[in-house]
């Protein structure tokens, strides 16, 4: 703990020595953790796509990506090139990235329903050779090469034939001849993976992570996936182009348990893939988790299998997690706690090894102390290079300040123990008169009610006021509430300024991103 008499930067309470942290590739450092218990799972998944049942072994996956390497470098994939890949596929796509990372190269990844002209943008950013598609993406971003006016390698990684491209399987028929002796990798500046943001408030940029970057959280903790059995399976929701999935798939790749994954999700699917395999822990994003903990199947199957649920990506609401917790009894889930206004809130747990915080006032930027609201900024090793810009230049680093820190665009607050609470996204808050809105607040509310599946809340703009808040409702099926009933709820549990003065809507779905999250932007053009 750092700071003046109001103020403080916060440090994890998780103790790690950054000199311990090695100079090595992401491979390097993820094989040699593997190697050391390849003996016990070498005949077990490391990936299973549960829509196709595709899956590749531990004791395949090595090999497979060296020779996959080699037929790349035989086609004239080299250091510091780019791979752009847009595809449903999980286990051929990981494959492939490990092989690019072996060479020296990095991966860009992108939302699959993209229009042409904004994979043409991205494309031409990187300017790459060599771009991985399935049946059901190569039309687009054929239309986009067209656009871009070059010419790049097409690698086809689905399971069916497309004309005019390379095939996977003649890169993982290769002899491995090509397989370069050495490769002059920097791990602390050569760019591993480009992910994109959610674009929620204007054009996905790219986010730039070096090896440096995902060793250091790997290695800072070492000491916890030495202790993994090898039962940790995990299913995961996440689509392959967001950061999750990236560090995800290493992790479990470094300690030798399954991830279960989806490569084309389907609510209606989601809790016959938990039944199928069984695992023993889930990811899940806010927005799926809200409709999973309301679903009536819950009641009818037994969970006990499920030993931990993990919730990320946006700001949880209590309701939610408690109806997660019935349906799931034996699952060990994110902790609560309270906002300075008393509001009961859901953690998002402590700092990790080598990672500094501080919140600032929103208004004044004036450094805050504990439970007290505003913007987090954090420093450390596992923070990203920086946004894209182009192939060839320095990264856009407008969001960090000159001391290197970086502007998350959360509000947030440290309570007194050293957990973290994250309230909502600075960019989705909105004034009334001169008070400050948050609408997770008011949806959790809302979401208190029995009949409510989900909800959105919005700021509609007002000449007089600034803004007005106005709430998105879906109802679960078969149950009714009135207007009146959900505005007062709102009006008898929260402070005048945050009522609902902008109405009421019940709608029957709302829109997600595409990193599957709630959009707000979408609601907001959609339904007002």
């Amino acid at each position: 703990m750092e700071g003046t008499d109001d103020g403080e930067i916060f440090k994890s309470l998780m103790p790690c020595d950054p000199s311990q942290i090695p100079n090595v590739t992401l491979t390097d450092y993820v094989f040699e953790f593997l190697n050391k218990r390849l003996h016990a799972v070498a005949h077990n998944p490391w990936l299973v796509d549960v829509c196709t049942g595709k899956r590749v072994l531990f004791g395949e996956v090595e090999e497979l990506a060296r020779k996959v390497a080699s037929g790349l470098a035989r086609r004239g994939f080299a250091k510091g090139d780019i791979l752009y890949f847009v595809s449903y596929d999980i286990v051929n796509i990981q494959i492939l990235q490990l092989a690019v990372w072996l060479l020296g190269g990095a991966t860009r990844c992108s939302f699959q329903n993209e229009q042409p002209e904004e994979f043409r943008r991205q494309i031409d950013q990187v300017q790459c050779k060599f771009l991985a598609v399935d049946s059901e993406t190569v039309q687009s971003i054929k239309k986009a090469i067209a656009l871009a006016d070059y010419e790049c390698t097409l690698i086809n990684v689905g399971d069916s034939q497309v004309e005019d491209t390379l095939e996977f399987s003649d890169l993982a028929n290769d002899d491995g001849t090509a397989f370069p002796a050495a490769t002059d990798i920097d791990p602390e500046n050569d760019v591993l993976f480009i992910c994109n943001t959610s674009g929620s408030t204007g054009t996905p940029k790219g986010v730039m992570h070096t090896h440096k970057n995902i060793v250091s959280v790997m290695k800072s903790f070492e000491g916890l996936l030495a202790n993994y059995g090898y039962d940790e399976s995990l299913l995961l929701s996440s689509s392959n182009f967001v950061i999750s999935m990236f560090f995800v798939t290493c992790m479990y790749l470094a300690t030798g348990n399954t991830l279960y994954c989806i490569g084309k999700y389907k609510k209606e699917e989601y809790l016959d893939h938990v039944l199928k395999y069984k695992p023993k822990k889930m990811s899940l994003y806010p927005y799926i988790s809200s409709w999973l903990a309301r679903s009536s199947e819950l009641q009818k199957h037994d969970f006990s299998f499920m030993k931990e649920i993990m919730l990320g990506g946006s700001v949880m609401d209590p309701t939610t997690m408690r109806l997660l917790q019935k349906g799931f009894p034996n699952a060990e889930i994110n902790t609560f706690g309270f906002a300075p206004d008393g509001e009961e809130m859901v953690s998002s747990g402590i700092l990790c090894p080598l990672m500094q915080a501080k919140i600032l006032d929103l208004e004044t930027g004036k450094l805050l102390g504990r439970n007290k609201l505003g913007k987090l900024c954090i420093k450390g090793m596992y923070v990203m290079k920086g946004y894209l810009v182009e192939k060839g230049t320095e990264p856009n680093r407008s969001c960090f300040d000159e001391e290197d820190w970086f502007d998350t665009g959360d509000v947030a607050f440290f309570d007194s123990t050293g957990q973290l609470f994250v309230r909502e996204r600075v960019s989705f808050m909105f004034k009334y008169y001169m008070h400050f809105v948050s609408p997770t607040e008011i949806e959790a509310i809302l979401q208190e009610h029995p009949a409510v599946q989900m909800a959105c809340v919005i700021g509609v703009p007002n000449k007089e006021t600034t803004n007005l808040a106005k709430a998105f409702v879906v109802l679960k099926e078969g149950n009714t509430a009135s207007e009146e009933e959900l505005l007062k709820l709102v009006a008898d549990k929260l402070p005048s300024y945050k009522h609902l003065y902008g109405g009421l809507q019940f709608v029957d779905s709302l829109p997600e991103s595409k990193g599957r999250k709630l959009d707000r932007v979408a609601t907001l053009k959609m339904y007002s």
